[in-house]
């Protein structure tokens, strides 16, 4: 993962109306199997640049120069008017025991804009990515009990849901912040199995179709997240900071479409039947705690710890646990270290 931020005073606004089209249309980051399940790879709420330079640690690390919106409670900080972007790539080789294949891509990973109201208030708006689905999987197998018969499978998915927020922070007294966050979830999931059956290997291509069985998908609903910070001294040159950010439970609105359709070996469709349009369902999606706990000299260096669990075991879609894969999902446990040095905090050149 390599991430790439912009700062500024200006122009934010007009920038983040601009790409927020590129965002929406390409989130994924090359074939990843585990998409398939659930609501595909899921956002993990670990914040932007800086935090994720540190490993996606940051609930307890404020900065008066990056906006921090993992805790909402730390948007106080923000000094200045900053506006900020974040490009995400990644390269991978993917394997089993027959074959290997190297993927990736690289998209816009989150956008960020944030402004100090007040001496004692904060806000910002925001654009991240809430999960991705991107993968294709090829089989083919022999068929039980007819010799020189084999069957091809494609498994295939694309698309992914986004989340537009808006966060609110506070300070409520010496050292104690507290913020939230209002988000709306949007986006797309489309799945395709394909199953072509050949009878023999010297059956003429002219004769084989794909049956193809495809599932679109649009999710959209609101999410809410709150959090807390304190800061306060261990001595004259060191302090620490403790912070909590809760994102509850949602459940996402959805309207499901079905089809069933036949096509040739070159994809054209001979035949179609709609088996759903517009099923109204819901995607149950857990809530999400964090803690976190940090020290820093307020000047050039923090070490930040944080935790977080995420009950995963209670996503349902559409009624069915684990979502249309059938698979049910486990419970996330996350224990991160983080931190960072400056050596020259001053310095303009370095």
């Amino acid at each position: 993962m390599s991430q790439l931020n912009f700062t500024g005073r200006a122009g934010g606004l007009s920038l983040l109306g601009l790409l927020v089209a590129s965002f929406a249309h390409g989130q994924g980051l090359g074939n990843s199997p585990y998409s398939r399940l659930g609501l595909g790879d899921a956002n993990g709420n670990t914040g932007g640049v800086r935090q994720m330079s540190m490993g996606g640690i940051g609930v307890a690390a404020p900065n008066s120069v990056n906006v921090n919106e993992l805790n909402p409670a730390l948007l106080y900080y923000t000094a200045r008017t900053t506006f900020e972007g974040g490009y995400s790539a990644q390269f991978k080789t993917l394997r089993n025991t027959v074959s290997s294949q190297r993927t990736g891509s690289a998209n816009l990973g989150y956008l960020a804009l944030a402004v100090p109201i007040s001496r004692r208030w904060a806000g910002a708006v925001g654009l991240k990515p809430f999960s991705a689905v991107d993968y294709e999987s090829n089989t083919v197998d022999p068929v039980q009990g007819a010799p020189g018969a084999q069957v091809a499978k494609q498994y295939k998915g694309s698309g992914g849901l986004a989340e537009a927020y808006v966060s609110q922070a506070i300070r409520i007294g010496k050292g104690l912040t507290v913020g939230g966050s209002a988000g709306y979830v949007f986006g797309n999931i489309e799945q395709r199995l394909a199953t072509l059956v050949s009878p023999s290997s010297s059956t003429p291509a002219s004769e084989l179709t794909n049956d193809v069985f495809l599932q679109d998908v649009h999710y959209s609903d609101f999410t809410f997240r709150v959090g807390a910070h304190y800061r306060g001294k261990v001595n004259d040159n060191v302090n620490f900071n403790v912070g909590g950010v809760y994102g509850f439970a949602s459940k996402l609105d959805g309207t499901r479409t079905t089809t069933f359709s036949r096509e040739d070996v070159n994809g054209v469709t001979v035949a179609s039947t709609t088996l759903e349009t517009d099923a109204a369902g819901r995607a149950t999606v857990p809530g999400q705690a964090q803690l976190g706990v940090s020290f820093d000299n307020n000047k050039n260096w923090s070490l930040n710890l944080d935790a977080s669990r995420q009950q995963w075991s209670k996503f349902r879609a559409f009624g069915e646990q684990g979502g249309s894969a059938g698979v049910p999902l486990s419970d996330v446990y996350r224990l991160g270290v983080g931190g960072e040095l400056t050596p020259d905090p001053t310095s303009v050149e370095n």
